[in-house]
C-alpha cells in the first residue's frame, strides 16, 4: 500500500505544474543603476524580496522564480541585490533561463 501512494505521489508532482517563488518583471532590471536606484525603487518595482540576508556587512535582497513542467525546469530566473549603507545598489546581478 506504502508504495502504491509513493507512485501516486511521484505521478502527481510530474504530471504537473509546480511553481517555486513569486513571478518579477524583467523590464525594470534594466533601468538599475549602480550607486543611484535606491533601496525604495527596488521594493516599488519588484515587491516584497523572497530572502534578505548580509554580504560583508551589506544588506542583500534576492529575487527568484522558477517554473517547472513535467518535472523539468521551463523557467528560472534571479535577481540578487546589494545595497550601499546609503540604500543605494552597490551591486546586482541577474540571471535567467
Amino acid at each position: 500500500m506504502g508504495r502504491k501512494l509513493s507512485c501516486l505521489i511521484v505521478a502527481l508532482i510530474l504530471s504537473g505544474c509546480i511553481y517555486y517563488g513569486r513571478n518579477f518583471p524583467e523590464t525594470p532590471v534594466k533601468s538599475i543603476t549602480n550607486n543611484v536606484t535606491t533601496l525604495k525603487e527596488i521594493f516599488v518595482n519588484f515587491g516584497e524580496p523572497d530572502r534578505r540576508g548580509l554580504e560583508n556587512g551589506y544588506e542583500t535582497w534576492t529575487y527568484s522564480y522558477q517554473y517547472y513542467e513535467i518535472g523539468q525546469l521551463r523557467e528560472s530566473k534571479e535577481l540578487y541585490v546589494v545595497f550601499d549603507k546609503d540604500n543605494t545598489v552597490k551591486s546586482y546581478s541577474f540571471t535567467s533561463k
